[in-house]
């Protein structure tokens, strides 16, 4: 799974970073895991079928885990940007999620 969203929305383009940073370096180190070290750890294992085998098996995920980590990336910074371009919109969610109507924020 992808890094856990900060639990405080973002108010800018500049808290959203940390946040995109980490989601796209997960993506990339599972990737990183499932070509490289699992299928070193069959060879070890099992041989040269073993970790062909391993490889074949971690395609799917090292090619989708990359596009994971930018999706959730580009989604956090896009609310970052509209929350940035638009904080009464922010602060109508904030207020919905503490329980607040919309006249008494």
């Amino acid at each position: 799974p992808l890094p856990s969203r900060p639990r405080d929305t973002p108010r800018g383009l500049q808290q959203v970073t940390g946040h995109a940073v980490d989601s796209v370096a997960h993506g990339l180190s599972t990737a990183n895991y499932k070509v490289i070290i699992v299928p070193c750890r069959e060879y070890r294992k099992t041989g040269a079928m073993g970790a062909t085998k391993s490889v074949v098996r971690g395609i799917p995920v090292a090619i989708m885990a990359p596009f994971g980590g930018v999706a959730e990336a580009v989604s956090y910074t896009l609310l970052g940007v509209r929350n940035q371009v638009r904080p009464d919109i922010r602060k109508e969610e904030e207020a919905s999620q503490q329980g607040l109507h919309h006249g008494d924020f």
